[in-house]
C-alpha cells in the first residue's frame, strides 16, 4: 500500500490519497486533471478549503455548531468565525488518515473509524468510502453506521475545471434553493429559482457569489438522480448522478492563490452532493439522522464524456 493510489480505466486515470479519503487527480483520456490538484501538502490555506477530500460527517454548517438529538443538545466546534461549525469542526473526516482496507487497479476501499463524542457527536462511527473507476465513470460509495443517534451528511469536495473555468456552463434540474443568511447558513425557507441568479435548468455561467444547496428530487434512496451536468471550455462535459437531495454548489471565490501553480479564486467550482446544510436545526429538511440499524448509504456518479 502506498500514500497515494492511482486507479486506471480505459478512459479514466484517478490519484487518491488516504489523507482526508481525497481524490488528488483525475483525468479523462490523458487529458490534464479535471480536477485541481488536492495534495494538502501545498499550503495550509489550501487545506483549509478541503480540496478534494471527504468532509463530514456532518458536512457544510451547522448553525452555532448547535445539533438537538431527542432531547439533549450537542455542541460541535465553531471552526468558522466562532459561529457556525463547517464540515464537523477541525477534526472532521477530511483530517483523517484513512486505512485502506482493499486495493486493486480499478478501485480502492478506505475506512476511517470516529469515537464517541469526536467532533462532539454521540456514537462511535465507522465510514467506508469506496472509489471505483469503470470506462468513463467515477463512482462513489460511501456507508456509514453507527451505535448510537448521530447526525451523518457526508460530502465529496473536488474543485472541478474543464478547460477555462470562465467558460464553463453549468446546468441543473432544481426548481429551488435554499437562501442563506449573511453567514451562509440556510434561513430554513425554500425559495424558487425561476427568475434569479440560481436558475441553471439550462446551461450557463454560475453567478461568482454561488455558494448554495439546489434542492433535488431524487428518485429513490438507492437510485442515483442527475444533480448537474458541467460543460466545459475544452468540449467536455461532467455529468454527477447521486443518491444526494441536495447539491451544494461554490464557485470558488475565496480559493486561495498559490503561486506557481494553477491553484487560484475561481479556479475551479465546487459541486457536492449532499443532504441539506443545518438540517439538524430545520425539522422541515430532509432528515439527517442516523441511528443503530439504519446506516447512512450515498452513491455519487463522475461521468465524464464529450459535448455532442
Amino acid at each position: 500500500m502506498t500514500d497515494q493510489i492511482t486507479l486506471v480505466s480505459n478512459d479514466l486515470r484517478a490519484t487518491v490519497s488516504p489523507h482526508g479519503a481525497r481524490l488528488e487527480t483525475l483525468s479523462y483520456q490523458g487529458s490534464a486533471s479535471l480536477t485541481l490538484h488536492a495534495d494538502p501538502t501545498l499550503h495550509p490555506t489550501w487545506r483549509d478549503v478541503y480540496p478534494g477530500a471527504i468532509v463530514g460527517p456532518v458536512a457544510n454548517r451547522v448553525a452555532g455548531g448547535h445539533v438537538p438529538i431527542g432531547d439533549a443538545i450537542h455542541h460541535m466546534p465553531c471552526n468558522e468565525n466562532g459561529i457556525s461549525a463547517l464540515h464537523s469542526g477541525p477534526n472532521g473526516l477530511d483530517q483523517q488518515m484513512w486505512q485502506v482496507v482493499h486495493q486493486t487497479s480499478n478501485e480502492v476501499h478506505l475506512c476511517a473509524l470516529l469515537p464517541h463524542e469526536t467532533g462532539g457527536l454521540p456514537g462511535t462511527r465507522a465510514i467506508n468510502v469506496h472509489y471505483k473507476v469503470e470506462g468513463a465513470t467515477l463512482t462513489l460509495s460511501i456507508t456509514a453506521v453507527t451505535d448510537a443517534p448521530t447526525p451523518i451528511n457526508i460530502a465529496h469536495h473536488p474543485y472541478w475545471r474543464l478547460g477555462d473555468t470562465r467558460d464553463h456552463r453549468l446546468q441543473i434540474p432544481a426548481t429551488h434553493y435554499l437562501p442563506v443568511n449573511g453567514d451562509n447558513i440556510p434561513t430554513g425557507q425554500t425559495a424558487p429559482v425561476a427568475n434569479t441568479p440560481f436558475d441553471h435548468g439550462h446551461p450557463k455561467q454560475l453567478d461568482p457569489s454561488v455558494d448554495h444547496n439546489f434542492c433535488i428530487k431524487t428518485a429513490a434512496s438507492n437510485v442515483p438522480t442527475r444533480l448537474a451536468t458541467l460543460h466545459g471550455s475544452d468540449g467536455l462535459a461532467l455529468r454527477i448522478n447521486s443518491t444526494e437531495p441536495g447539491l451544494q454548489v461554490y464557485a470558488g471565490a475565496h480559493i486561495p492563490t498559490l503561486p506557481g501553480t494553477d491553484i487560484a479564486p475561481f479556479a475551479g467550482i465546487a459541486l457536492e452532493p449532499q443532504g441539506w446544510p443545518d438540517a439538524v436545526n430545520h425539522p422541515n429538511f430532509p432528515p439527517i439522522l442516523c441511528a443503530p440499524g439504519r446506516p447512512y448509504r450515498q452513491i455519487t456518479q463522475y461521468c465524464i464524456g464529450r459535448d455532442t
